[in-house]
């Protein structure tokens, strides 16, 4: 079967990923007196501190824009990639009685968490504009690029949450691999320092990571109001294409003996 049949399927059960992903929702917030502002607190929190030590505890020139806007323009993008992944990969283990008693696409368990995430991302996403306007950042028509960016940045993200959470049916090791090595993915995309920064050795490094590339870019079309070079932009969404392909693959074929190891 191939992968165009697959997402049909997987099409047909729109409803069944929409009411997992208002389950996911509704069971995370339910009982919280903020409810869904725990969306913003996070990312808001975190902007605080890296600005706090950046500022006045370890004094850094890390930007010439505001300390807090140039943080939590990644930020956002990076708390939607950690916890996509951290939602999705144990849930096909966790929900053990669904995987092996009644029949659906597999796929729907993972992409749930990472629409969850989404959820959060998007509302994340709006407290940038009443910090823009107290910052004084000019709104271009340049901060368009951010919807192709965030396009690759879900693609690329549900990727890794599919492979992932696929491994961890079979190594509940990839659980517990996962918590630290999302830690050093950290520190390795530009998140609290930018890649101008970072020797050129280094620089072709980090850009070995889609996120790199994502999270600058979206700062640039945000934060400086200029526009993606289309070229790297057509080259990245090749790379992140081919392992969107590759994964969700390696996903199906996987997903055979899920019900035997779980």
């Amino acid at each position: 079967m191939s992968i165009l049949d697959d997402i049909k399927k997987l099409h047909a059960f729109q409803d069944l990923l929409l009411i997992y992903v208002w389950r996911e929702l509704s069971i995370r917030y339910k009982h919280t007196v903020l409810g869904i502002v725990w969306a913003v607190i996070q990312p808001l929190c975190m902007m605080g501190l890296f600005t706090v030590v950046f500022t006045v505890i370890m004094p850094t020139k890390v930007s010439s824009y505001p300390y807090p806007v140039f943080f939590y323009t990644a930020l956002i993008s990076w708390n939607f990639f950690a916890s996509s992944l951290q939602t999705a990969i144990p849930c096909l283990a966790e929900n053990y009685n669904l995987v092996t008693k009644i029949y659906f696409p597999r796929e729907i368990l993972p992409l749930s968490g990472a629409g969850l995430a989404f959820i959060d991302f998007l509302i994340a996403g709006l407290l940038l504009v009443p910090l823009y306007l107290y910052f004084g950042i000019t709104f271009t028509w340049q901060m368009l690029y951010v919807i192709p960016l965030a396009l690759l940045l879900i693609l690329f993200t549900i990727s890794t949450c599919l492979v992932f959470s696929a491994m961890n049916v079979y190594y509940r090791d990839v659980k517990l691999l996962m918590n630290f090595l999302v830690q050093l993915w950290f520190f390795a995309t530009p998140v609290i320092y930018s890649l101008d920064a970072a020797p050129m050795g280094l620089k072709l490094a980090l850009l070995c990571n889609p996120l790199t590339f994502i999270i600058e870019n979206m700062r640039r079309c945000l934060l400086e109001g200029r526009g993606v070079i289309l070229w790297q932009l057509a080259v990245m969404a090749v790379l992140v294409g081919g392992y969107a392909v590759c994964s969700y693959r390696v996903f199906k074929i996987t997903e055979k003996k899920f019900a035997d190891v779980i």
